[in-house]
Formats: C-alpha cells, structure tokens, sequence
C-alpha cells in the first residue's frame, strides 16, 4: 500500500526530523575528501566542533539553573528572616502588654 505524496500521515522520515537534532547543520560535511583517511579526520573535526558546542549549551543550563536556585535559597532566606522578626516583635508587644496590665510601676503609653 502505496502513500501518495500529499498524504498527511506520518512517515519515518518525519519522526526523525521531529525529535532532537543530535549534529549542528553546518557541521554536516558537504564535500567530503576523497581519502577515507581525510574523510574520517574531517568527521571526527567536526564531531569535536559538535561536542564543544553541546557542552557549552549545558554548562550555560546548569549556570542558569544554580542562579535560579542561589536566588530562591536567597529569597527563602530573606522571608524566614522577617518571620522571625515579625515573630520575636509580637512577643516582645504581648510580654510588654501583659507587663502593662499587671505591674503598676510599669510605663504606660499615652
């Protein structure tokens, strides 16, 4: 069974295009040497350029992923301290509330 040109299904051809491309395209030789000795060191030059190039993406993720994560650390940081002093303010209010109603040579507020 034959597919027709204008067909819509998906062939095996369109799932490999679909998932990661695994080669930059301008590392895909167009000439190639005519010596296999040639044709191997310029695929494996280019292989090279590949793997600099995908290692330097992923360092660039994890950079940003440890900034992502220094700054939520930071933040979380940020709102324990304020807690804390929010915290430790209304117990110091109560303490000196309660010191107001029971002691009678305590400071009252105007």
């Amino acid at each position: 069974m034959a597919m027709d040109k204008g067909s819509s299904s998906i062939t095996r051809k369109n799932k490999i295009r679909s998932l990661l491309q695994w080669s930059e395209p301008e590392t895909n030789p167009t000439v190639l040497p005519r010596s296999k000795t040639g044709r191997l060191a310029l695929k494996a030059k280019l292989a090279n350029i590949d793997a600099e190039r995908a290692v330097s993406r992923a360092y660039k993720i994890e950079i940003s992923r440890t900034q992502a994560i220094a700054e939520a650390m930071f933040k979380s940081g940020k709102a324990l301290r304020y807690s804390l002093i929010s915290s430790v303010r209304e117990i110091f209010l109560r303490v000196q509330a309660a010191r107001r109603q029971f002691e009678p040579g305590f400071r009252r507020s105007n």
